[in-house]
């Protein structure tokens, strides 16, 4: 089965993050390096979202309305979407449970959904 692995990171552990010295920050990007490499066998894809965000929303109120962006008043941000392969999705969220930012920075949050059809 194939899932959604959606990350995000809060406006707290963004300020942590930017409060860290060089060598922490780098620190910090190879565990997230490293969890890929130790799920490279369940990733089958996904993206980082672009900071600060880039983007557009589109709502129907009677007819479509572009709007400025996905920029709803929140403390909390998507960061990114990995999609896994997992037998069950217990085994999806034994893996997502190990993303280093839930250790790291403070707010994070991993949310696990299973793909229609998968």
């Amino acid at each position: 089965m194939q899932f959604l692995m959606l990350t995000y990171s809060s406006e707290e552990g963004a300020a942590h993050y930017e409060s860290q010295s060089s060598e922490e920050q780098a620190r910090d990007r190879q565990r997230h390096t490293d969890w890929f490499a130790e799920h490279t066998g369940a990733i089958r894809g996904g993206h980082e979202l672009s900071w600060p965000r880039i983007g557009g929303t589109i709502r129907e109120f009677g007819a479509p309305r572009v709007l400025d962006g996905p920029f709803i008043e929140s403390k909390e941000m998507l960061g990114g979407v990995i999609v896994l392969e997992a037998g069950s999705l217990e085994d999806a969220l034994e893996i997502a449970a190990t993303w280093p930012a839930l250790e790291i920075y403070p707010g994070s949050r991993v949310d696990v959904i299973a793909v229609a059809g998968s």
